[in-house]
Formats: structure tokens, C-alpha cells, sequence
């Protein structure tokens, strides 16, 4: 008898090269924030003092403002205290950047400070940004990482210490999925699931065993099968394909969150903390949030300010659940403040807000989150669960990459008669441009993808039952 098996395939034009994570919709720097909205503008909020609002001005604003950018994928915030800086990515593949250049950090040719935004020179084809403390880091669709900014820590991975106001490339470091900029160092992530790691090590946050700085790439010490990095201030962290979370570096307020408040030179496993497969993390200066795959909440390390936002002011050496939240999409952390949207859009915030970096009109600590309702709607791709669900199942795509956008997809290992869905392609800005129903006469019959009008790049195939989701990254050459 003929068996009607209809699923799910979801065909994501994202300009991320990770299959474990979307683009960075909203973000935070030292003490400033930046979300954006569902038509593809930015907003930003905070402090503004080296003019990293990008509105032209050198004023704090706890209300949204809007710097006049469009067609916007990801943001970026950078900066410690009184010097930051932003980074915008457009879809077009271009980067742009304001606020504090005292290093270069804006890619720009020059250490002047501007407070509008403007284009970094030489990048196109960017697939993803990350703002560091005084540096800037890009990813290019080639899986090729490109640096600019300050140096003196190395945190440029050149083999030097001398600062650049032009990107340049990190020199023998390709196959890179992910990156993260911390203060004074940057993780990547490769296509083969290893770390690597630069900059400054003073308290081991380049997970080699050693304090010694490095100014070029280095692979993190025993660290496999990873599907998301993040960098905080002096410290590090990896999610792995099993749902575990691990850390290392810097641990006075307790941020590794293996119960101590020791340093560790090489990465351990934060303690009671699984099931992290969506991989939506975030590390602040001094702090990490995670979302487990039952849609709560953890954090854990400093919080003086609430920003663990468990409604208390005590640090954390071991993950707490955060209060009154639920079906978390994105994240992010800065110095002392948490900042979360939510799959309907909304945008909440806890911890610090001196300078209004919460978006919510007002310059009051939160130690729960709260909602701020004048903060725009957040983008975001309609109809994407959490990654990851079915790590014991997979995914056989054949050829892959594909030269001329035709793939064969084996689904026998996913298969499930009981499951009814069905086909989606969306762009990059998350609209639908295919929708249609597959009918699987015979299960063992591989399926056909044609994508060949498609432009090359990345795309991502998700298959869903009723129960489960599986992603398999497709590339198109």
C-alpha cells in the first residue's frame, strides 16, 4: 500500500556560515545596545559617548534610536566602558561601522571617532561580524577571517602587534563557520568542528594550557564536535554537538560555572547544564545565558547589577534559571546587562542600565527581565525551530557542495510515516519564495532539491517531523 509521508524542508538562505546559528539580530556592546527590527532597520540604545548610537550625536538614550541604515542582517556591539564602537552587516554582503576608532577599529583608514555610520573599505562578501573591544572581526562566504583595529594583545591573529585601520586576513586560517570577538581576543570555529583561538591569554582564555599570548591562530585544547563559540571579556566558551556547554579562562565571579571560581587554562564542563541544542548562548564581560532544549533559561557569573535575572544580586559559580521567560530566539550580554527577543519579536532586558541600554525609557536596574516595549519588533526568520533536536539522526546530501544547485537527500535515517509537513524556501530576510508539498511514494527513494537558480552560497535543509528537527548545511558553488 502506498504510504503518504509529507515533511517539512526548509531551505534558509542565510549569509551565516554555521549550521548552529542565525545571524546576531540584536546585540550589546560595553554599554550599549542594538537590535534589528523586522523591516531590516537598526535600532540602538545606551551609552553614546564615542558616538556608537551612530545618530550623529555624543548623547546617552534610553529610548530606541534609529542611525538611518536599511536592508540590515546582523549587528555588532563592541567597546569597554567609554570607548565602543558598532558594526552593521547588510545583506548585500558590506559592512558598516561608527563610534569609537581610537585604534581603528571602524576600518575606515583612519583613528578618528565618527558618529554616523559609515562603509569599512576593502570587505564584501561578509557573511558574519563581531565587534571586539577595540577590534573588529568579519567572516567571509569563502571561510576566510578578516581582521582589523587593535593589535597590542594580538587579537588581529597577524603574527604581529601592530594595529591596522584596514582589513586585513588572518594569514593559514580557513574553513571557518563562526566567529567571536571578545575584548582582547577572538574565537573560530572550523567546518571541522574545532576551535582556534588569538589575542590576549592572560588569564588562559585561548584554552591552550598556557598564559602566553598569541598572535596567531592556535587550536583550543581538547575540544571536538563544537557547534557555537561566544568570547566574553577573559574567558570562553563552546556548546558541543552532545548539548553540553564547556568554558575556560577567567572564573572570579564564577562565569566558567563549574561551581569554582578558579581559573582554568584549558576548557571544562559547566556543572548540571545539557540539553543546550538549540545553541543560544551568549557571554557578557563576566556573565553567560543559555537556552535549554525544554525552553528555559540559565545563566550564571557576575551579577551586581541583576543581570543573571533571577531577581537576586549574587553571583553564580553554577547555572540558575532565569525567571518569567520562555520561547527565547537570540541573545546577547555586556558589561553587567542581559538582553533577549523572543519568538513573537519582542525584546526583554535585565541588569545594568545606568545609561539606558535596556531600551526602556528609564535608567533603572532590573534583576528579572522586562519587557521594553519601545523597542521595535525583531527580525527574525518565521517558521525556524531550535537546532539540532535529532543529533542521532542524520542528513546524506550528495553532491555537497553542488556545482550546479541539484541535490540528492537521503532521508531513510528520518524518516516517520506518522509525520505531516511541508516544503519552504525562504531568503535571506526570511520570505517565503517556494512553498509546495512532497507526497514520498517510496521511503527509500532519495529526494531531489533543485536550487540551481538560486545564487551560490550557503543554505540550510530542515527536515521536521512532528516531533524532532534535523538541519543539514547545502552548499552551492
Amino acid at each position: 500500500m502506498r504510504t503518504k509521508i509529507i515533511f517539512q524542508i526548509v531551505l534558509i538562505v542565510l549569509i551565516s556560515l554555521s549550521n548552529l546559528s542565525f545571524a546576531q539580530r540584536i546585540a550589546a556592546g560595553g554599554w550599549h545596545s542594538l537590535v534589528v527590527c523586522n523591516d531590516s532597520t537598526i535600532k540602538t540604545f545606551g551609552e553614546n559617548a564615542t558616538g556608537e548610537l551612530g545618530n550623529g550625536s555624543d548623547v546617552d538614550s534610553s529610548n530606541p534610536i534609529d542611525p538611518g541604515l536599511s536592508g540590515i542582517i546582523e549587528v555588532s556591539g563592541g567597546g569597554d566602558q567609554l570607548e565602543a564602537h558598532s558594526l552593521a552587516l547588510k545583506s548585500d554582503g558590506t559592512v558598516w561601522s561608527w563610534g569609537s576608532n581610537i585604534y581603528g577599529a571602524l576600518g575606515n583608514g583612519s583613528t578618528n571617532n565618527t558618529s554616523v555610520p559609515g562603509p569599512v573599505l576593502v570587505l564584501s562578501d561578509i557573511v558574519s561580524i563581531s565587534a571586539g573591544g577595540w577590534h573588529s572581526v568579519a567572516l567571509k562566504r569563502n571561510g576566510t577571517v578578516w581582521t582589523w583595529g587593535w593589535n597590542t594583545d594580538g587579537q588581529l591573529g597577524d603574527g604581529t602587534t601592530s594595529d591596522r585601520t584596514i582589513a586585513n586576513q588572518v594569514p593559514g586560517l580557513s574553513g571557518i563557520t563562526a566567529i567571536s570577538a571578545g575584548t582582547y581576543h577572538v574565537l573560530a570555529l572550523k567546518d571541522d568542528s574545532t576551535v582556534w583561538a588569538w589575542g590576549d591569554n592572560v588569564s588562559g582564555q585561548i584554552g591552550d594550557g598556557t598564559t602566553i599570548d598569541k598572535t596567531s591562530p592556535v587550536q583550543v585544547s581538547g575540544l571536538t564536535g563544537i557547534v557555537k563559540v561566544s568570547a566574553g571579556r577573559f574567558f570562553s566558551l563552546a556548546v558541543k554537538n552532545d548539548g553540553t556547554v564547556w568554558t575556560w579562562g577567567e572564573n572570579i565571579y564564577g562565569q566558567l560555572g563549574n561551581g569554582t571560581t578558579t581559573e582554568s587554562h584549558v576548557p571544562v564542563q559547566v556543572n548540571g547544564l545539557t540539553g543546550i541544542t538549540s545553541a543560544i548562548v551568549a557571554t557578557g564581560a563576566f556573565h553567560c545565558m543559555t537556552v535549554k532544549n525544554d525552553g528555559t533559561v540559565w545563566a550564571w557569573g557576575r551579577n551586581t547589577y541583576g543581570n543573571l535575572g533571577d531577581g537576586s544580586v549574587a553571583h553564580r559559580s553554577i547555572p540558575v534559571q532565569m525567571q518569567g521567560i520562555a520561547d527565547v530566539a537570540g541573545m546577547a550580554a555586556g558589561t553587567n546587562f542581559s538582553l533577549i527577543y523572543k519568538t513573537d519579536g519582542t525584546f526583554w532586558g535585565c541588569g545594568r542600565n545606568l545609561s539606558g541600554q535596556l531600551g526602556d525609557g528609564t535608567l533603572l536596574q532590573r534583576n528579572t527581565l522586562s519587557q521594553s516595549t519601545n523597542v521595535c519588533s525583531i527580525l527574525q526568520i518565521s517558521g525556524i525551530a531550535k537546532y539540532g533536536e535529532l543529533h542521532s539522526k542524520s542528513i546524506t546530501a550528495f553532491p555537497n557542495p553542488s556545482a550546479n544547485g541539484v541535490f540528492s537527500i537521503d532521508l531513510s535515517d528520518v524518516l516517520d510515516s506518522k509525520s505531516e509537513e511541508q516544503i519552504a524556501v525562504y531568503d535571506v530576510l526570511g520570505n517565503i519564495i517556494l512553498q509546495k508539498i512532497i507526497d514520498f511514494a517510496d521511503t527509500n527513494e532519495p529526494v531531489e532539491i533543485d536550487i540551481s537558480s538560486k545564487p551560490n552560497g550557503i543554505y540550510y535543509l530542515t527536515i521536521s517531523s512532528d516531533s524532532s528537527r534535523i538541519y543539514q548545511k547545502l552548499i552551492k558553488q
